[in-house]
């Protein structure tokens, strides 16, 4: 995950209610512009600080891939001199209910400014820049000034593609109701992705539970961020008691390739103590389909 900011004087609102943000490909001189390429890096779940009038008016969470779109035309009026050869990149925005005056917090926020690609200046001012990156520490400082409830942007990022994803598949004509039936239900670790996944790994690797009463089917890699066959790959999950599951889906457990269990710099000691955190039953090695999984895990794991 994570943390972007867009300056959106002109066309903030057009955003706002459309769902998106867009940008060209390039600059009107036909130069690269590393503000509009960042348009292709946002994934969904991100978190964008969207800033007009001074002020931090709204949190935008990524819904979807980015996507080549020609200019909106509602955004024709707001900016003439853009190009129409652009990107689209989906998002559900969120005002917030007090806009942050930024200047006003430039003591705090300006010792966080990157050097080069900054998204606003040392005043306050927004830099000629669209779709910047946010240093975490900096993000860690806003998200605190607009007194957001960690938990609940948390879900939110979960939900917002979630949601996407589920419209996409409903409405997606080449996909027969029993496909549709069967991609929404593995969303939740039902029907032919449990069955799969129980063909594979008929137990918890932690606990060494194999009543599937009590067992949750959890993807490896995240059902908002799968393709279609990943989404029922039985190879792309695991058997996992709920508390397990639970650390596993927020990357604060992995496992290596042997089947051994690692911890998340960010997993709290006491947790770890208080749940008894240590393999019940003997490492096994994945299959090599899992392990492909297992290392986009890991890697989230290590950047937490």
């Amino acid at each position: 995950m994570a943390y972007w900011w867009v300056n959106q004087k002109k066309t903030f609102e057009a955003s706002a209610k459309g769902g998106f943000l867009w940008s060209p490909k390039k600059k009107t001189d036909g130069h690269r512009s590393a503000f509009y390429e960042n348009m292709t890096l946002a994934r969904p779940g991100d978190v964008i600080f969207a800033f007009a009038d001074k002020q931090i008016r709204a949190l935008a969470i990524v819904s979807g891939a980015h996507a080549e779109m020609a200019r909106p035309e509602s955004f024709k009026t707001a900016d003439s001199d853009w190009n129409n050869d652009g990107w689209m990149v989906p998002v559900q925005y969120q005002l917030v209910e007090v806009p942050l005056e930024v200047r006003n917090h430039m003591d705090l926020l300006g010792q966080h400014l990157p050097y080069k690609y900054a998204p606003i200046k040392p005043s306050g001012k927004a830099n000629e820049a669209y779709l910047c990156p946010v240093p975490e520490g900096m993000a860690d400082d806003l998200l605190n000034l607009l007194k957001t409830d960690r938990e609940e942007l948390r879900q939110w990022q979960e939900d917002v593609p979630v949601s996407s994803a589920i419209r996409s598949i409903q409405n997606d004509a080449t996909l027969s109701t029993t496909q549709k039936k069967q991609l929404i239900n593995a969303r939740v670790g039902q029907g032919k992705f449990r069955s799969n996944v129980r063909d594979i790994e008929p137990m918890c690797r932690v606990t060494g539970t194999t009543n599937p009463n009590f067992l949750i089917a959890s993807h490896i890699k995240r059902w908002s961020e799968s393709d279609n066959r990943e989404r029922l790959d039985g190879n792309n999950g695991l058997m996992l008691a709920p508390h397990i599951d639970r650390l596993f889906d927020r990357w604060l457990i992995s496992f290596t390739d042997d089947g051994v269990m690692i911890f998340s710099e960010a997993l709290p000691d006491g947790i770890r103590a208080e749940w008894a955190l240590e393999q019940k039953i003997a490492p096994k090695p994945f299959n090599a389909e899992q392990m492909r999984y297992l290392s986009e895990h890991r890697e989230r794991l290590i950047g937490r």
